[in-house]
């Protein structure tokens, strides 16, 4: 897995006066942690974008502030953008200690094709976009990829124990819940596998820091 890295500046400019920071091209940002006392900074925003186009909410970037030789260790909790433009704003970075498990989310992605489909003989229905896991940080993988390509008939389906993700992970949620299935093409019928499978909404970790837009 390629390691990825941010500059940073610590920053001093708060509040209305970041627009100042942005039209240098320099994306405010804080750092903060269960261990970490909130740091404002500013990361120029091509290397921010890029970063945040990689690591998605699951992969370690390492922060060096100002002349730091130590990096901090975080993961990206969020980035608000311009509703409009789409233009950067802000970014949430939460330091993680390399020593002590965190509970994350990690993305299910569908590789593969499902035989069932291909035929007409049913749909796909996909019920999990990602699962709750706990680990260290430095067993953080950025997606769990699930193989359909043996979904062969009409109600065939993957539950989380058919999952093979390395012990280093536990999976927070019950081995027998449906990942994706093949319902039948009837419209009644699938739309009551989509409401029986209809994924809990599960709260967030922690909230992010409060800090400046």
């Amino acid at each position: 897995m390629t390691e990825l890295a941010l500059n940073a500046l610590e920053r001093h400019i708060k509040g209305k006066r970041v627009k100042q920071l942005r039209q240098q091209d320099l994306i405010p940002a804080v750092i903060y942690g269960r261990h970490t006392l909130p740091t404002s900074v500013s990361i120029p925003r091509r290397e921010l974008e890029q970063v945040l186009r990689q690591a998605g909410s699951t992969q370690l970037v390492r922060v060096y502030v100002g002349e730091s030789s130590e990096p901090h260790n975080v993961l990206v909790r969020d980035s608000q953008r311009d509703a409009i433009t789409g233009a950067l704003l802000h970014a949430d970075l939460y330091e993680v200690s390399m020593t002590e498990k965190i509970t994350t989310e990690i993305p299910i992605v569908l590789v593969g094709k499902s035989p069932a489909v291909d035929m007409g003989l049913g749909i796909l229905v996909h019920n999990l976009d990602s699962i709750e896991v706990e680990c260290l940080p430095g067993d953080l993988i950025p997606e769990i990829a699930v193989d359909i390509s043996g979904l062969a008939a009409v109600h065939d389906s993957i539950t989380v124990a058919d999952l093979k993700v390395s012990d280093k992970l536990t999976l927070l949620i019950d081995p027998d819940e449906t990942l994706v299935t093949i319902a039948p093409l009837g419209r009644e019928e699938v739309e009551e596998v989509v409401e029986e499978a209809a994924p809990t909404v599960i709260g967030k970790e922690e909230k992010a820091a409060e800090e400046d837009k």
